[in-house]
């Protein structure tokens, strides 16, 4: 009876310890997954911003360039009136 009883006393700490064990690794592992979930965000939307200011830089840059240049035509411009048959 005594062995049975250290048997099972033994089975049940082992049982706890390995729960508490895969328990640590798992919270662990996902404490690792969520950082680099965080990371591959923040850097996303770094480039996100990015891209947006260029954009914007590019917008403003081409209505600055339409509101100088508005009454000259483009280079190379050939109206219809000008080509023969």
């Amino acid at each position: 009876m005594k062995l049975i009883l250290q048997i099972a006393i033994g089975v049940f700490l082992g049982t706890l310890a390995s729960q508490f064990t895969m328990g640590s690794w798992r919270s662990y592992h996902e404490n690792i997954a969520k950082e680099v979930a965080e990371q591959l965000r923040t850097t996303q939307e770094k480039v996100r911003n990015e891209q947006g200011e260029r954009i914007r830089a590019l917008l403003l840059q081409g209505r600055q360039n339409n509101s100088h240049d508005s009454r000259k035509p483009p280079a190379g411009f050939v109206p219809d009136d000008v080509q023969g048959p």
